[in-house]
């Protein structure tokens, strides 16, 4: 009987690995499609003109008399383009970064799953509103920029949270998480290629991207979690790393009572809360994108531009002084350690 029992709770935990596993698989193509486009969206500059949008005649049709006047006109009209296509962009930037500390809390609170079904809407809101964009609908591009990052982040911060269903591998997985953020970039300039080849359409490369929601509907029920007790996973975040750190504080509370930050450094950050660590952090990493597009704006006076180099510098020092940090920390637990060898 009891080795019975024991067979199967080993069939169970190898049943649980290949399904998070293959969750893993699944969020790094989902990730990959639809976390961090927005960051390729200046492949599009070349394409949305051909489409007319933005082709404002109040900003680009003015009396021709001669051939400079025209291009005059040329020029005006395709900076008023510009323009328009840098601000959908930078917006979208913006709501894939900042929004952040919102979501992470909203994970931690009613789950990845409940979360994710949002982003379902916003993508295919994102996505359908690029198919339908044309003359006189031109403001649906920024619609397109602002709901599709908004998708996108969430995919992202819900794949890095299903990290946490694994003890060892943590790390690796977010690694390969942000990787895949990182190579999601490429589809706008495969668009681009694309359209330029006359082999498929902006609208209809937008309607494909929109059926992409069925993979997240997918993903949602099957890998990952939610709080109301709705199809819940058979799983649970993998909580064992807590466990031993906490259990390891306890029986050195003693020896260590009169250093109590060397204790609360021991212990790792709450799996229950991971969603909001995450959240924080990755809109720490959107005000820093966004103070680097402000910069933009400080270099236009050539003269004034050791503004922006001034905060580029403080950013860098920031940046250094943390990993000076990490650095002693990583000397002091070395040294500790080899004393304790020592003494044995």
């Amino acid at each position: 009987m009891v080795v019975s029992v024991k067979t199967t709770s080993v069939e169970a935990k190898v049943h649980h690995s290949v399904r998070k596993w293959s969750g893993v698989i699944w969020f790094l193509i989902e990730v990959n499609l639809i976390g961090g486009t927005i960051f390729g969206f200046p492949a599009l500059f070349k394409i949305l003109p051909q489409y007319g949008i933005y082709n404002d005649t109040n900003n680009c049709a003015i009396p021709l008399i001669n051939r400079t006047e025209a291009e005059g006109k040329d020029s005006s009209c395709e900076g008023h383009q510009t323009r328009q296509y840098q601000n959908a962009l930078t917006l979208g930037i913006i709501l894939f970064e900042i929004p952040s500390v919102i979501i992470g809390p909203l994970i931690d609170r009613f789950g990845c799953r409940f979360v994710k079904l949002i982003a379902i809407i916003f993508h295919i809101i994102g996505w359908l509103a690029l198919a339908f964009v044309a003359p006189g609908r031109d403001s649906l591009l920024y619609v397109h920029t602002n709901f599709s990052s908004l998708a996108g982040i969430i995919v992202l911060l819900t794949a890095y949270t299903s990290s946490d269903y694994f003890s060892k591998s943590r790390a690796f997985v977010s690694a390969l998480f942000a990787g895949a953020c990182t190579s999601a970039t490429m589809w706008y300039s495969i668009f681009q290629i694309l359209n330029d080849a006359d082999k498929i359409t902006l609208q209809q490369l937008s309607y494909i991207w929109m059926s992409f929601s069925v993979l997240m509907l997918i993903s949602s029920f099957l890998y990952l979690d939610c709080r109301f007790p709705i199809l819940n996973l058979p799983y649970r975040f993998d909580t064992k790393f807590e466990k031993k750190q906490d259990h390891s504080v306890i029986i050195t509370g003693e020896d260590q009572s009169s250093n109590g930050s060397e204790i609360d450094n021991m212990k790792c950050f709450p799996s229950e809360y991971i969603g909001t660590l995450t959240g924080v952090m990755w809109t720490a990493v959107g005000v820093i994108t966004t103070v680097q597009y402000v910069l933009v704006q400080l270099t236009n006076n050539v003269s004034l531009s050791w503004r922006a180099w001034l905060i580029v510098l403080s950013l860098v020092i920031l940046m250094s002084c943390h990993l000076v940090q990490l650095w002693w920390k990583y000397v002091k637990e070395f040294r500790k350690k080899s004393v304790a060898i020592m003494k044995k």
